[in-house]
């Protein structure tokens, strides 16, 4: 089952069009509506991951755009709602930004019998960035295919150690899903920070994991199917999951949020100015280099993929009864 619905490039290119050259206004610093206090970036992920790497370079992008370059700050840990709090405890006035991929509002509440924040409490600004995930193995793991891979956990039955980044990560509902599709049973190792997680790959300890591109060096790892409809340009010979007879499961995609209170006008600068930074050089160079799609989207259409990514997470959860609380 897909989860979410798989946008073309075509039509992020025309989306793109629309919200940067016909249907946003031209930002620049000290425009009508902008934050004239600092601005900063929450994260909710470690330094060095994918999140982190664009959010820096989004935060360079900006500075040309809102006459300031917006500390990106760290707040890892709780799936998420670490990062969530602290942008609840912030005024609403337009200067504390979420830079965050969906899963706090897609996958948490289908999951969790209570949690904190919902996407009711919060506004997308835009999407920035997509990129499908990838399986990955250790270099010490005897498995070089993702075939091999397969017939080694079917002979071997909950022993193959299997990472993620904690209960209820869009990285732990793709491992449940990979074992879903093709009948495994996996023993999963829930991490908090990427950095251990890879270093443990490293060393063999564990021995896969579901990672995204960008926040890792690829060599060090050995890919054995990316998640989704089209291989990795660098990494031409390693097949995809619809290759394999699957569909492509959860999509990873990430853009910018505010709380809902944030005034319309403050929203639909900082929406303009973001989108602006998404079409400069800097970002688009820094997505190339992370290995991910610069593939930015005004507000409406960022929420409608939010919501739908909800809709399917809920019916795929609802059938596999995975419950972490």
């Amino acid at each position: 089952m897909g989860l979410g619905p798989v946008i073309n490039r075509r039509q992020v290119l025309c989306g793109t069009a629309m919200a940067i050259g016909w249907g946003m206004p031209t930002v620049h610093a000290g425009s009508a509506g902008l934050p004239q206090r600092p601005v900063r970036i929450i994260v909710p992920f470690s330094a060095g991951t994918t999140l982190d790497v664009m959010a820096r370079a989004l935060s360079a992008a900006l500075e040309p755009v809102i006459g300031q370059r917006p500390p990106v700050v760290n707040r890892d840990g709780a799936a998420g709602f670490i990062a969530l709090s602290e942008m609840a405890q912030a005024e609403a006035d337009g200067t504390t930004w979420l830079f965050s991929g969906p899963g706090q509002f897609t996958i948490q509440p289908h999951i969790r019998r209570r949690v904190a924040f919902t996407l009711d409490d919060f506004s997308p600004v835009c999407q920035l960035y997509e990129t499908p995930f990838a399986v990955v193995a250790s270099r010490r793991s005897p498995a070089t295919t993702f075939a091999e891979f397969l017939d080694r956990a079917r002979s071997e039955p909950g022993r193959i150690r299997f990472g993620h980044y904690g209960p209820g990560s869009a990285t732990h509902l793709l491992m449940v899903i990979l074992a879903r599709q093709y009948g495994l049973t996996f023993l999963d190792i829930p991490y908090r920070s990427q950095g251990q997680l890879v270093q443990d790959l490293l060393t063999g300890e564990l021995e896969a994991a579901v990672l995204a591109p960008g926040s890792y060096e690829p060599d060090i790892v050995r890919h054995l199917v990316i998640l989704g409809t089209h291989r990795y340009t660098e990494q031409p010979d390693i097949p995809t999951i619809v290759e394999m007879g699957q569909p492509p499961p959860l999509a990873s995609f990430a853009g910018i949020y505010v709380m809902k209170g944030v005034p319309e006008p403050v929203r639909a600068a900082i929406e303009a100015a973001c989108l602006a930074a998404a079409a400069d050089p800097v970002f688009r160079g820094a997505a190339g280099r992370a290995r991910v799609e610069a593939a930015p989207l005004p507000a409406g259409p960022f929420k409608d993929r939010i919501l739908a990514q909800s809709r399917e997470v809920q019916a795929l959860v609802a059938e596999i009864g995975l419950r972490i609380d």
